[in-house]
């Protein structure tokens, strides 16, 4: 796994285990992990959950702990030029449900796949 504090161009999908723990079985996880986990879909860069998340903060921290429980996996990137406008737009005090959407399945995002052997 590639811990890396900037995570905003990375999409995470649940892993099966995920599924399990939100269905009340597995390792118990705080009531933010599992609002964070319940939201991410294998299509949205972490950058899309930002606005919406700043109560969770640190948020990154939040995604590297569902990582390393196998929870969630990186299954691919955005482009960073496509977070970096998003985040512009983000602070420039749009509200959360103005921002634009950005995700792995939109034309020009970017995404590029990450090879996870499986």
């Amino acid at each position: 796994m590639n811990h890396t504090k900037n995570n905003s161009d990375v999409v995470f999908e649940v892993t099966a285990k995920g599924f399990a723990v939100l269905r009340g079985g597995g390792a118990p996880i705080s009531l933010q992990q599992k609002t964070i986990l319940t939201l991410v879909d294998g299509i949205c860069p972490v950058a899309q959950y930002v606005p919406f998340l700043l109560a969770f903060a640190p948020l990154e921290d939040t995604f590297e702990i569902l990582e390393q429980l196998e929870l969630v996996r990186r299954v691919g990137r955005v482009s960073e030029v496509v977070v970096s406008a998003f985040q512009a737009s983000a602070n420039s005090g749009l509200s959360a449900s103005r921002l634009p959407r950005i995700d792995a399945l939109s034309r020009g995002s970017g995404f590029s796949p990450l090879d996870t052997g499986n």
